[in-house]
């Protein structure tokens, strides 16, 4: 998609697209459309609600179709708002079948809301919404892209200019996280995934290190090759080295990357295992961000940490019942061979504390059914006790619309994991089956933390969605990435 500004707008692209706030008047741009737009609202076939669409072939103008939508009342507009109605746009040009529009959003957004503010949200919701998976589809079932979009923007302004091209950053870098997550698990393996961060890493000038299943062994890290025995594909551990110039520790971003989770021994039922490629969006989001912290060479040390196999069934597979040791020592029960994620995460977490001393540590994962229960798929629960850390990454989240929510984290909780024939279970011993899932899942992770400051983020229920929403389509999503290049963006 190319984005292009012009004082004026566009006569040379297929649509017209005018956003209006409630009581503002339209009578300005054209006396056809006017009469057109008086008729609708008249009938009630259109008001100027927010994000309601009105569709129109104004012959007094050059386009192929011209088309209004409204705004709602100005003093409850939003960046969100604005990222929302973008998509809106998006999809009504799509769904007419156009692949170029002016628009005076940006003219009119910039009214209410930061000059900055508006072109990051703009450019980012643009490429959101225009994304497609088409790789596996006919040509007759393939989505058309928008190719131009030309804003109304009658100023030069390099505030303006710099949202735009940090916007388009961080969207197409989530775009590139969506790719991977949509991916079968027949193709996105960890092999897989350790040639894209090698590829990643060649183009970013970014150190990479991968451990293999020997080193793993050698190194004692006993949970994360616990959970990778059963499946044939090998397990790896991949760190990425980001240096933005400082001489800072680092801090480190760790991902999730179950490339499938069958469940194990505890097979998911049919209904839950079907959508389990996307067990590796935690991966694509280190991968994401440090795609998108390198081209807008953020001022930050970032190590990226990619724990990486399958969870899969198979005469040599961990069974309910085991016992491993993780590279800290600590001896854990495994209870549950579908609590696989804070397996891999713990070793990954404990061995990159113990090598690059890192002062922050966040952690990214599908981690539990029991953060889509209580928060559904509008936010990613956030869970600590650093109070500064986890109120810059909500700050973060608010800003960029990749949002989160806080789960409590109280003293109550830090027992449940305790075992009785070992140091820890993989599921609480404490309490109902299920009971607290995402917070006991959470307390299991943070015993694998010495001194840095750590938050676990789960991201069960925005990393994949099975329906679309205002500018993500079904499928990937690539949470974590706005939030993360947000927050590096703050520091």
């Amino acid at each position: 998609m190319k984005i292009i500004t012009n004082s004026g707008f566009d006569s040379k692209v297929d649509a017209l697209v005018l956003t209006i706030f409630e009581n503002e008047s339209y009578k300005s741009y054209s006396k056809e459309l006017a009469t057109d737009l008086d008729n609708a609202i008249k009938q009630e076939r259109f008001s100027l609600k927010f994000q309601e669409v009105f569709i129109t072939k104004a012959q007094d103008l050059p386009y192929e179709r011209t088309i209004i939508i409204g705004l709602g009342k100005k003093d409850e507009f939003t960046t969100e708002r604005l990222r929302k109605v973008t998509g809106k746009i998006v999809k009504t040009i799509k769904a007419q079948k156009l692949t170029s529009f002016s628009t005076n959003l940006a003219h009119v957004a910039a009214t209410i809301l930061r000059e900055q503010d508006v072109a990051l949200a703009i450019s980012e919701s643009l490429i959101l919404a225009n994304y497609h998976f088409n790789k596996y589809l006919g040509k007759e079932k393939r989505t058309r892209p928008i190719e131009t979009v030309s804003l109304q923007w009658t100023t030069s302004s390099p505030s303006f200019d710099e949202g735009l091209r940090t916007g388009t950053i961080i969207a197409e870098s989530t775009n590139f996280v969506k790719d991977l997550v949509n991916e079968p698990a027949s193709v996105m393996t960890p092999t897989e995934i350790e040639k894209i961060a090698r590829t990643l890493a060649s183009s970013k000038k970014i150190k990479i290190r991968v451990m293999d299943r020997d080193e793993m062994k050698k190194e004692g890290l006993g949970a994360l090759l616990g959970v990778a025995q059963g499946s044939a594909q090998p397990p790896k551990l991949i760190f990425l080295e980001y240096k933005g110039g400082s001489s800072d520790p680092f801090i480190a971003i760790v991902g999730k990357g179950i490339t499938f989770d069958s469940g194990g021994y505890n097979l998911k039922p049919t209904g839950y295992m079907e959508d389990m490629k996307c067990d590796m969006a935690g991966a694509g989001a280190v991968l994401g961000t440090l795609k998108a912290a390198s081209e807008l060479k953020i001022k930050v040390n970032i190590i990226g940490v990619i724990p990486t196999c399958e969870n899969m069934v198979s005469g040599i597979a961990q069974r309910p019942g085991d016992i491993v040791r993780a590279y800290n020592g600590k001896t854990i029960e495994i209870t549950n061979t579908d609590a696989e994620g804070r397996l891999i995460l713990a070793d990954a977490i404990s061995y990159t504390e113990a090598k690059y001393k890192p002062s922050i540590i966040i952690d990214l994962a599908t981690l539990t059914g029991a953060c889509v229960v209580a928060l559904g798929v509008v936010c990613a629960g956030i869970i600590g006790k650093d109070e500064s850390l986890i109120h810059s990454l909500i700050d973060a989240g608010e800003k960029s619309g990749d949002r989160l929510w806080r789960l409590p984290f109280f003293d109550d909780y830090q027992d449940y994991m305790d075992g009785s024939l070992s140091d820890l279970r993989n599921t609480a011993g404490k309490g109902k089956p299920g009971e607290a899932g995402a917070i006991t899942g959470a307390v299991f992770i943070s015993k694998f933390v010495e001194k840095a400051r750590w938050v676990h983020i789960d991201i069960a229920g925005t990393a994949h969605l099975n329906e679309p929403n205002s500018y993500n389509q079904k499928g990937g999503t690539g949470s974590g990435v706005r939030l993360l290049s947000y927050y590096f963006m703050n520091l």
